[in-house]
């Protein structure tokens, strides 16, 4: 099975610099576009299922990069809860260490940990030759984590506004194929090839 995990395009409170956690932040016109520019590269996989995070930001991007499909929504993929960070700006929490969400009503590690885990494990149980799942920068970093089973530094591999991540369930145990895959600023012009993953 080949997981294609995609974060959400730009939204209001990347182009603001805030918080935007589990409230809803709407994509913003770049962001769209990027959403749009990703069709290319997943246009040809025939996906067997399709995942997306219940909030908008991740909602919007899969229906404009994969419009043909119909996801199912889940609050598994959802970001982190940041609690009362919620629309404060980034550079604020920048100044405090080993922040923890659950201090400010939010979630910690753990408990995003436990969503991912459960998404996982149910893709595990019931593994599809290919799918997509689109959700958040969190909840990617997570994944990741997930996959390689060790603690990574904070702010360390962080993924792009629809960055494409693909992840490999094979043999009982999960492989990173391809991390980041786009460029970081991309316009509706531009096109990217998969067919080296599929």
């Amino acid at each position: 099975m080949k997981l294609f995990l995609i974060r959400h395009g730009e939204s209001q409170a990347n182009l603001d610099h805030c918080f935007a956690g589990q409230t809803d932040s709407k994509l913003t016109e770049l962001g769209i576009q990027q959403a749009q520019a990703i069709q290319g590269a997943l246009k040809d996989i025939p996906f067997d299922k399709v995942y997306s995070s219940d909030l908008s930001r991740a909602h919007d991007t899969q229906k404009n990069a994969l419009p043909g499909y119909e996801a199912e929504l889940t609050p598994l993929l959802r970001e982190y809860d940041v609690g009362t960070w919620g629309g404060r700006p980034i550079a604020e929490a920048a100044k405090i260490q080993n922040i923890n969400y659950a201090d400010f009503g939010g979630e910690d590690a753990q408990m995003v940990m436990a969503r991912a885990t459960e998404f996982f494990k149910k893709l595990e149980e019931d593994p599809k030759e290919y799918v997509a799942a689109f959700t958040h920068g969190g909840f990617v970093m997570t994944a990741l984590r997930y996959v390689l089973g060790v603690s990574l530094p904070r702010g360390k591999m962080a993924a792009d506004n629809c960055a494409i991540q693909v992840f490999e369930y094979k043999n009982g145990g999960w492989n990173v194929l391809a991390w980041n895959y786009m460029r970081p600023v991309i316009a509706a012009k531009d096109s990217i090839d998969m067919g080296i993953l599929l």
